[in-house]
């Protein structure tokens, strides 16, 4: 199973991403992006004809009074021409003020979020997004929007600069560290949409994006209340399938293939060593230490105690904070019988239906 494959699963949505086929654009997938294309097609049209008028008149002259063999200079030119100074100057600004007042237009309207909105948490860390929602609901990588309803973004970053970007929406704001921002979207049909970081953020940026997932109005409340409780689903031998779903926080840094190298280690190689010892550097020194239960909760919640060599301490330090005690089970469960839910070449098996009795 690849990545999109177990991002789907860990949304409980079916089906294909919508990314768009057009050359041009994404498809414009809110109203707001509809103004967004009106405006860039006016600005880029303007250009391309300006651009081609003065580009001809250019040649032209330079055909036109091209140096030749009979040349004679001809007596003194005209000095200025009123009727033509006054065209090459109010036109320009008169296009200049409309562009200007069409963009602020556009730019106030992004900017200003509708009192009615729903609202969400997005928290961005090197390099996973958190999203959070009023009900206690929480995702990593699938943003679950109302169709037809505005929603609002509040934005945040844990560590360095990052970028919130969703192609189809025409949204995009950095994500500044110890500041706030906020993007508001009104999705106008159901599917699935991909989102990115877009500014450079380290070695797993380009590893960093989401999917928004717009939900039909009718359904969207009982979806969140479902997602605000899902664990509550898994208990027992099935709790290990909650962790394969929570996995999807750390694919952007940990591989499921054998002795495959990302920012963090193989979640296969640290299942194979179980029961081991492995070194690792605690307060700058080596030392042995046994991979067993404690150790992998020990390195969600606490990560820079212990570093595994050649490693640098990369993991965010709140991570295990935004866990439960029963989704930091379901971790180290997944962990420690990896190969039940994970195939020889690091691929997610499917997830079996539960038992009833």
């Amino acid at each position: 199973m690849n990545l999109t494959a177990l991002l789907l699963l860990a949304s409980d949505q079916p089906g294909p991403i919508d990314n768009g086929n057009d050359f041009w654009f994404v498809p414009a997938a809110t109203d707001y992006a509809d103004t967004h294309d009106w405006v860039y097609s006016i600005v880029l049209w303007l250009s391309v004809f300006f651009f081609i008028l003065i580009v001809g008149v250019m040649v032209k002259f330079a055909f036109d009074y091209r140096r030749r063999s009979n040349f004679e200079a001809a007596g003194q030119g005209p000095t200025h021409n009123l009727a033509l100074e006054t065209v090459w100057t109010v036109v320009p600004l008169l296009l200049s003020a409309g562009l200007f007042m069409i963009g602020i237009d556009t730019y106030a309207d992004f900017k200003t979020a509708p009192a009615n909105c729903y609202e969400v948490d997005a928290t961005a860390q090197k390099w996973v997004w958190q999203f959070d929602h009023r009900n206690g609901a929480s995702d990593s990588l699938v943003l679950k929007v109302p169709v037809g309803k505005p929603t609002k973004v509040t934005l945040r970053s844990n560590d360095v600069l990052h970028s919130f970007f969703i192609p189809a929406f025409r949204v995009k704001h950095d994500v500044v560290p110890g500041r706030y921002g906020s993007v508001w979207f009104t999705p106008r049909e159901p599917g699935i949409y991909q989102g990115y970081c877009t500014e450079y953020c380290g070695t797993g940026h380009s590893k960093m994006n989401f999917y928004v997932q717009a939900i039909p109005a009718d359904e969207f409340e009982e979806v969140i209340a479902q997602d605000a409780r899902w664990i509550d689903d898994y208990s027992g031998d099935r709790l290990v399938w909650a962790g394969a779903r929570l996995f999807a926080r750390c694919a952007s840094c940990h591989s499921l293939k054998p002795g495959e190298r990302m920012t963090g280690p193989s979640m296969w190689d640290l299942h194979a060593s179980w029961g081991k010892t492995k070194q690792v550097e605690v307060d700058g020194k080596i030392t042995d230490v046994t991979i067993d239960e404690n150790y992998v909760l020990e390195s969600i919640v606490a990560p820079w105690e212990k570093i595994a060599p050649t490693y640098l301490n990369q993991m965010p330090a709140n991570f295990g904070q935004q866990l439960g005690a029963k989704e930091l089970d379901a971790l180290v469960r997944f962990v420690r019988q990896l190969d039940d839910v994970v195939d020889a070449n690091g691929e997610l098996r499917d997830e079996p239906e539960p038992t009833t009795n």
